[in-house]
């Protein structure tokens, strides 16, 4: 077969009807310079769900021996996922979206063929390779509140409490963020000013992303300390938005997230997924210093006169409650404790499982 044969093929195969590569002038350009037709070729037919080894080789007719150097190139490029558990492995394809805009970003490097796919990827991603999620209901992250945002004396919902999330985890390991670090390596974005190695992962995906090469393993401790550095800076937490497995604890930023990007520049109707709660304001205490005006990264805070402030610009927070998505970052640097976060009136609980949530998008 030709290279043009082997991409077209590959592309079939990895087609589905939720998620295509959609026709535009930077598709062949992501794929080619970032996937070669030797993986190409191997990659057509490899299984998208948890394979063995042996069966593997069963399907490309290969000695297992020979398989697995291949399979083992692959998840250190961030094309083949393996699931590490006990002493043995199941392999899969990882999804289009992870391949290009994901995995490969994690390390943090400047190296190729990562940094020739990457002006490609940002390409793709605006000329609506990416607009194929807008009719979802449900975004892939939930916002979870930064610790210490909700009010005194509240109790917080298990999975919504971030100190006890991470305590259900026994692995932990940080990479960079790859929407920054994508938009890093595309000349055409300035880097972000926000700090890179912030991703987090847990347990399986986490040892994962180390055995490869992908990230480091930290500490629980390191975790939480890292999370604070987050909420310092500005970042929103995300969680995966579902019970089981929540493999990824994301720290987002409005400019460049895959989630706050599309809500701010390609017209989609959510952002993250709102957590339970909502700012809540105390406008005789607001000193309309407008910090969580600039800190808000969904535009949901202003500042009006109100009759009940006591500063001198007579002035209060006004939270638009409907845009808010209950993230906290607002909260975690108001000197005067003017705003906190309350639960909302009717609470949502996350889908059980990935599966699920896929069910709810079709």
């Amino acid at each position: 077969m030709t290279k043009q044969e082997i991409y077209k093929k590959f592309i079939e195969y990895m087609d589905n009807p939720f998620w295509k590569f959609t026709e535009s002038e930077h598709k062949m350009p992501m794929i080619t310079s970032f996937i070669t037709p030797e993986e190409a070729e191997f990659m057509t037919g490899f299984p998208t769900s948890d394979a063995s080894l042996d069966q593997i080789a069963a399907i490309k007719e290969m000695d297992p021996a020979d398989v697995l150097p291949k399979i083992e190139a692959l998840c250190g490029k961030g094309l083949v996922y393996e699931a590490i558990r006990g002493d043995s492995s199941q392999y899969k394809l990882i999804h289009p979206f992870e391949m290009f805009l994901r995995v490969t970003y994690w390390n943090g490097e400047d190296k190729e063929p990562t940094k020739s796919m990457a002006p490609h990827a940002n390409k793709y991603y605006m000329d609506g390779w990416y607009d194929q999620l807008k009719p979802f209901p449900h975004r892939g992250l939930r916002a979870i509140p930064i610790d210490q945002t909700v009010e005194a004396g509240k109790t917080i919902l298990p999975f919504e409490d971030v100190v006890k999330v991470i305590d259900n985890y026994e692995y932990y390991a940080v990479g960079h963020c790859p929407c920054r670090q994508r938009h890093k390596l595309d000349p055409d974005y300035r880097e972000s000013p926000f700090p890179s190695e912030v991703c987090l992962h847990f347990d399986e995906f986490a040892r994962y992303m180390v055995k490869y090469g992908h990230g480091r393993e930290i500490t629980k401790e390191e975790t939480l300390e890292i999370l604070k550095k987050a909420a310092d800076a500005g970042l929103v937490h995300g969680l995966s938005n579902q019970m089981e497995k929540q493999e990824t604890l994301c720290n987002c930023d409005l400019e460049y997230c895959t989630m706050f990007k599309p809500y701010h520049q390609l017209d989609f109707e959510k952002s993250l997924e709102k957590s339970n709660y909502q700012v809540a304001v105390t406008p005789e205490t607001c000193k309309a210093c407008s910090l969580c005006v600039r800190r808000c990264p969904m535009d949901a805070i202003q500042l009006r006169f109100s009759t009940e402030s006591t500063n001198k610009f007579r002035k209060a927070v006004v939270v638009d409650t409907d845009l808010c998505i209950g993230c906290g970052v607002c909260v975690h640097k108001c000197k005067t404790r003017s705003i906190t976060l309350t639960r909302r009136e009717e609470t949502t609980q996350p889908p059980k499982s990935a599966k699920e949530l896929a069910t709810l998008n079709v």
